[in-house]
């Protein structure tokens, strides 16, 4: 996800993005409810609106794509080599609430989209102590695997169980609580859901379209399965920032609206 493709200012990011409207259960039309970026609403900042104002205050990392579309979506896709993550770079978050839309828009009809919600990571310019750009010790030259090895994946993939297919499904805590298709609830193409992740201490908590559908405690000493040579559990702390993964893949096109925070940090 390195490049975009709308000019951003603060520190030259150059991004497109994209974001529609409403998921999966609802239908809404236009862009975003009328919410503004920055504005808050019933304890939400809204951190993305569509509007290319609001996208200076993201960054991006690693290779692949994620563009800004004329309608306000954010859309992955392929670009540079190896995955990227377009990063809220305004500020990190403690405890938080954080809601969004996606949508999987893979071209072929006989594939899914492949993408995540990465949060809790540090601000991934390297060198970050004890945090490497490695996939299982072997180096990847890519800043986004800061995010990876350093932060929590909530994967995105409504592919069918089984076959060559990833079997960590939509809602995983990647790697750390995994689901199949039973639990993550998929639905087809071309549909908005509504994704909630909460988190407060270690606590992870995964909600898709109104349904709780995984929780997580990040407990210490929890090795990163199939992975012995990257960081564990212990690499995942209580404070860092959010951003949207792109996978990098032909079919892997998912586009993203509508995301919104709320700070639970402060809170008894």
């Amino acid at each position: 996800m390195r490049k975009f493709l709308a000019p951003i200012a603060l520190g030259a990011l150059v991004v497109a993005v994209a974001i529609p409207a409403a998921a999966h259960p609802r239908h809404h039309h236009g862009r975003h409810h009328h919410a503004r970026c920055g504005d808050t609403q019933k304890g939400y900042e809204v951190i993305f609106d569509g509007s290319k104002r609001c996208l200076e205050r993201w960054r991006y990392a690693g290779g692949a794509s994620i563009t800004r579309q004329k309608d306000g979506t954010l859309k992955t896709g392929p670009g540079d080599p190896g995955l990227g993550v377009l990063w809220y770079a305004a500020r990190p978050y403690g405890d938080f609430i954080l809601k969004l839309q996606f949508r999987d828009d893979a071209p072929a009809a006989d594939q899914r989209a492949n993408s995540g919600v990465q949060v809790r990571f540090p601000a991934p310019h390297p060198p970050v102590p004890g945090c490497p750009t490695t996939f299982n010790g072997s180096e990847q030259n890519n800043a986004a695997w800061i995010a990876v090895n350093c932060g929590h994946e909530v994967q995105i993939n409504d592919s069918p169980d089984g076959g060559t297919f990833d079997p960590r499904k939509t809602g995983s805590i990647y790697g750390f609580a995994d689901l199949d298709s039973a639990h993550s609830h998929p639905t087809d193409k071309g549909v908005w859901n509504d994704l909630e992740i909460k988190v407060v201490g270690q606590h992870y908590t995964v909600t898709r379209n109104g349904v709780v559908i995984n929780e997580f405690e990040n407990v210490p000493g929890l090795p990163f399965p199939g992975r012995p040579n990257d960081p564990g559990s212990d690499s995942r702390g209580l404070v860092g920032y959010v951003g949207l993964q792109s996978h990098g893949g032909p079919n892997d096109v998912v586009s993203f609206r509508n995301v919104r925070i709320k700070d639970l940090s402060d809170r008894d």
